[in-house]
């Protein structure tokens, strides 16, 4: 949170200098946010990222700057990141269809959260995928063996040619099929 790391109300605000006239922030977002956070700066310049630096979507819609909250995700807290009302994570106010709720759901989605698959900010796979080949995704928590899928999974193709997303289009959740298909 920002207390913790010395930032204090006049990092951010200035009631004399401020450039803009909301909220009388020192620089507008992104770049007073930049100001400490250079490694989400470079995210932003990936060729797959969120739209924040085109003005489309600001640091504020997703993350509460005051620091109240968080979200667990996988064994840790990621820091004043905002939910809804009902706790579940932000990324569902934009991406609805990816929320649900399914009758059959990816367990990953619900219990970990976008960041098990996706790089929240930016980077080079498309999708902001963790992995550029989409079969590598899915066998970093399952094993193809378990499935009795070997032949189909072979991790060296490409996912156009082969592997999951060919069948298991649902990744999100189905309200069809417990294997995730259509």
């Amino acid at each position: 949170f920002h207390r913790e790391n010395d930032v204090s109300c006049i990092s951010c605000h200035s009631p004399h200098f401020a450039q803009t006239k909301e909220f009388l922030q020192r620089k507008p977002q992104p770049d007073l946010c930049y100001t400490c956070h250079l490694q989400q700066k470079s995210q932003f310049e990936m060729p797959f990222r969120h739209r924040v630096n085109e003005g489309l979507i600001k640091c504020t819609d997703c993350h509460n700057q005051h620091g109240t909250g968080g979200v667990w995700e996988s064994d840790h807290v990621v820091n004043q990141v905002r939910t809804s009302a009902s706790g579940d994570f932000v990324c569902f106010k934009c991406h609805t269809d990816k929320e649900g709720p399914f009758v059959f759901e990816h367990a990953v989605v619900r219990t970990e959260g976008c960041g098990a698959c996706h790089i929240p900010h930016g980077g080079t796979n498309a999708h902001m995928l963790k992995y550029s080949n989409v079969n590598l995704l899915c066998l970093s928590c399952h094993t193809a063996a378990a499935f009795g899928h070997a032949p189909v999974m072979d991790p060296s193709v490409g996912a156009q040619e082969s592997g999951c997303p060919m069948c298991h289009v649902q990744v999100h959740g189905s309200n069809f099929s417990n294997d995730l298909f259509r």
